[in-house]
C-alpha cells in the first residue's frame, strides 16, 4: 500500500488500481496493481519516474520539486512502454513521498483489450477526490472519537469528584452523629439526674443545693444550644447563607468584655493577659477604638481561639491575648504553653469535627477552629500557626479594616453623626 494511509493495501488497491508513488529521488517505490501488469518490475537500476513515464501535462519536467507545486492541477502522464494515459493528480503525502492517483485515458477499444483492461478499470470518476473524500471522512470521525474521549474523561472525573464529596458528606455525617451523641449524652444525663433530685427530694434540699442543681441544668442546657448554634454556623457558611455584616463598635471594649466572660465562665482568673498596641502613631488607643469589623463573626473567632487555649493548656499556665492594630488590618495573637498540635493534624485542622491525635480524654467537638477559618475567610483575612507538640500553639489572625463607605448601607445609616475627625475612630486613609 502507498505510505502514508490508514487504509489496508487491498482497500486501497480497489480504490486506486493506478496508483504509484515517488521519491524525491523520483524512485517509483509503488505500483498500483493494474498498472503493474503493464510494468513488470523494473530491471535493477532501472526505477526511475522518467524512464517509465513523460509528463504530457502540466508542462514541466520531470523534478520532485517542480511536480510538488503542481500538486493542484490535473496531470496527464503517457507510458514510455506500453503508451497508456494515465489522467489524474498528484498528492504531497509527506515531505519525501507524492502520490500519483489516476485512472486510464483510453478512447479505443482495441487498445484496452491489448492492455488487459476491463471496462471498470476506465473510471468516470475523479479518484483522487474519492481519496481526499474518505481522508475528510477519517479525520472527522478521529476528530469526533477524541472529542467523544475527553467528553468521557470529563464525565468520569466529575463523577469521581462527585463520589468524593459524596464520601466527605457521609464521613462528616458519621462524625457528626458520633459527636452530637457523644457531647449531647453528658449534659442530657446531668439534667436528667439534677432534675429527678429537684423532684424526688425538693423537701430535703437546702435552697444552697437546690441552686447547685439549676445551675448544673442550666450549664448543660447551653452546652447543648452552643453546640447546636455551632453545627447551624458551619451548615450556613458551607451553604453560602452566612455573610460578613460589618457595624462600627469600640475593640478595646468588645474585647475586654469578652475576656471577662471567659475568665467567669471558665473559672480562669487571671489566666488571660490581654495586650493592645499600636505602631501608627497617628492612632489615639487611650480613648477607645472604633472599629469595622462584624461583631458576631469577630466573637466567635476569638471565643474559639481563647477557649481552646484555656482547653489545652497547662493549669495556672498563662495564655497571651494581643491586638495590634494598623493602617490596613487587625492582627489577633492567641498563644498558650499547652499539649500542642502535631504536624499531622494540622493538615485537617480546620476541618469540621477534627481532633488532635493528643487531646485524650479532653471534652470537644472540634467544631471550634473549623468555625473560626470560615469567620476569617467571611472577613477576607488569613489565619496561621505554629505548635510544639508539649510546649504550646500561637495562632495569628489578620482581618483587614474595611471603609465605613464600603460597609452595608444601613449600618452606616445607624450611625448618628460623622466620627471621622475623632482619633477614637479607625478608619483607613
Amino acid at each position: 500500500m502507498a505510505p502514508g494511509f490508514c487504509l489496508s493495501p487491498d482497500l486501497f488497491a480497489k480504490l486506486f488500481p493506478f496508483h504509484l508513488a515517488i521519491d524525491r529521488d523520483l524512485n517509483i517505490t509503488h505500483f498500483g496493481p493494474i498498472l503493474q501488469k503493464n510494468h513488470p518490475c523494473t530491471p535493477e537500476g532501472n526505477n526511475k519516474f522518467g524512464e517509465h513515464f513523460i509528463i504530457k501535462k502540466p508542462a514541466i519536467s520531470s523534478d520532485f520539486e517542480q511536480i510538488r507545486s503542481q500538486q493542484d492541477s490535473v496531470f496527464l502522464i503517457i507510458s514510455r512502454y506500453t503508451g497508456i494515459k494515465l489522467k489524474g493528480q498528484m498528492v504531497n503525502l509527506e515531505p519525501g513521498i507524492i502520490l500519483f492517483l489516476g485512472s486510464p485515458v483510453i478512447r479505443d477499444p482495441t487498445k484496452k483489450d491489448r492492455l488487459s483492461l476491463k471496462l471498470a478499470d476506465s473510471l468516470d470518476r475523479d479518484p483522487t477526490q474519492d481519496l481526499l473524500f474518505r481522508l475528510d471522512m477519517q479525520n472527522i470521525a478521529l476528530a469526533k472519537a477524541k472529542q467523544q474521549a475527553a467528553t468521557i474523561t470529563k464525565k468520569q472525573l466529575e463523577t469521581h469528584q462527585e463520589l468524593l464529596k459524596e464520601q466527605e458528606l457521609n464521613e462528616l455525617k458519621t462524625r457528626f452523629i458520633n459527636t452530637a451523641s457523644h457531647e449531647f449524652r453528658t449534659p442530657l444525663g446531668i439534667i436528667s439526674s439534677s432534675a429527678g433530685l429537684l423532684e424526688d427530694y425538693d423537701h430535703k434540699l437546702d435552697i444552697t443545693k437546690k441552686r447547685k442543681h439549676f445551675r448544673q441544668i442550666q450549664s448543660s442546657v447551653k452546652h447543648m444550644t452552643t453546640l447546636l448554634e455551632d453545627i447551624l454556623l458551619i451548615n450556613q457558611t458551607d451553604a453560602g447563607k452566612l455573610s460578613c455584616k460589618r457595624s462600627a463598635f469600640d475593640l478595646i471594649v468588645f474585647c475586654q468584655d469578652l475576656v471577662d466572660e471567659l475568665v467567669i465562665s471558665k473559672d480562669v482568673e487571671n489566666r488571660i493577659v490581654m495586650t493592645i498596641s499600636s505602631l501608627d502613631l497617628n492612632i489615639d488607643l487611650s480613648d477607645g477604638l472604633l472599629i469595622w469589623l462584624d461583631p458576631k463573626l469577630t466573637r466567635q473567632i476569638l471565643t474559639n481561639l481563647l477557649s481552646n487555649g484555656i482547653k489545652y493548656s497547662f493549669p495556672d499556665s498563662k495564655i497571651e491575648f494581643d491586638i495590634q492594630v494598623n493602617t490596613s488590618n487587625i492582627t489577633f495573637r492567641v498563644s498558650d504553653c499547652g499539649i500542642g498540635i502535631s504536624e499531622a493534624d494540622r493538615v485537617s485542622l480546620f476541618e469540621a469535627f477534627h481532633r488532635g491525635s493528643n487531646v485524650n480524654n479532653i471534652q470537644g467537638t472540634g467544631l471550634g477552629l473549623s468555625i473560626v477559618k470560615r469567620c476569617v475567610d467571611l472577613h477576607g483575612g488569613s489565619i496561621s500557626i505554629t505548635s510544639e507538640i508539649g510546649v504550646g500553639t500561637n495562632f495569628i489572625v489578620n482581618l483587614p479594616i474595611a471603609k465605613a463607605a464600603a460597609c452595608a448601607p444601613e449600618v452606616s445609616a445607624n450611625l448618628e453623626c460623622d466620627k471621622t475627625d475623632d482619633k477614637s475612630f479607625y478608619e483607613l486613609n
